[in-house]
């Protein structure tokens, strides 16, 4: 991730294969340089893994700080969607979404990997964001970035109030189920094969660490398109 970048939005969801297309066109040439356009955010990447047949699509929103997903500019646009954007509302599927504070991260800066996995966590009873867990969530990142093919890995905890803020886009996405995740891991590598192959590694990582973070299954994606500011 950019080393400017504190805080950043991940989404997850499907699609209904029938306007599937239409849908990466209005993403790639419509909402990706809208939501770029918006001051505070730095870059949006979009990943895909066509065989993941509940959340095939994975988008990372890279912002100077926490606060630009609730700025008045950016809820402006949520709340006066394009009419490109409304028809291709009812093509979301399986919706999830948080605005996450960076708080531990090691590998490259600048640089992007063209395969990223996904480790979404909850926060056990004893979790906490002193000095000493923060210290451990960063062993995580390096011990994570110490396995071959691996360039990167990225902690962030979501801030559920931000993300929870109803918005007019977030109501014409009825038909979908919308969750909030509690944190996540990002890893991004340069080989799909190697990334798949350390996957298990990383969630035991992840599991065996004092931080009391509990992990679901990973979940694996390819590059599709990048915008910067």
């Amino acid at each position: 991730m950019l080393s400017n970048s504190t805080a950043f939005l991940a989404i997850w969801h499907g699609l209904e294969s029938a306007g599937k297309s239409e849908w990466e066109r209005w993403h790639t040439l419509e909402h990706m340089p809208e939501r770029v356009g918006i001051p505070g955010f730095l870059a949006g990447r979009r990943y895909m893994n066509d065989n993941d047949p509940e959340q095939c699509c994975f988008t990372i929103y890279e912002g100077s700080e926490l606060s630009v997903f609730e700025s008045e500019a950016y809820l402006e646009r949520l709340n006066n969607p394009t009419p490109w954007t409304g028809e291709n509302a009812s093509t979301f599927r399986n919706f999830t979404r948080g605005a996450c504070q960076r708080i531990a991260h090691s590998g490259f800066e600048h640089g992007y990997g063209g395969v990223i996995l996904t480790i979404r966590v909850g926060r056990g009873v004893g979790f906490s964001t002193d000095s000493k867990t923060l210290l451990t969530l960063n062993e995580i990142t390096t011990e994570v970035c110490d396995l071959e093919g691996i360039t990167t890995a990225t902690i962030g905890l979501c801030d559920a109030k931000i993300t929870a803020t109803k918005t007019t886009e977030r109501t014409l996405r009825k038909g979908t189920t919308e969750s909030i995740l509690d944190g996540v891991l990002i890893v991004e590598g340069y080989n799909a094969t190697k990334v798949k192959e350390r996957a298990a590694k990383i969630e035991d990582i992840v599991s065996i660490s004092p931080a009391d973070l509990s992990p679901l299954p990973h979940q694996i994606y390819e590059f599709s398109y990048m915008l910067r500011s």
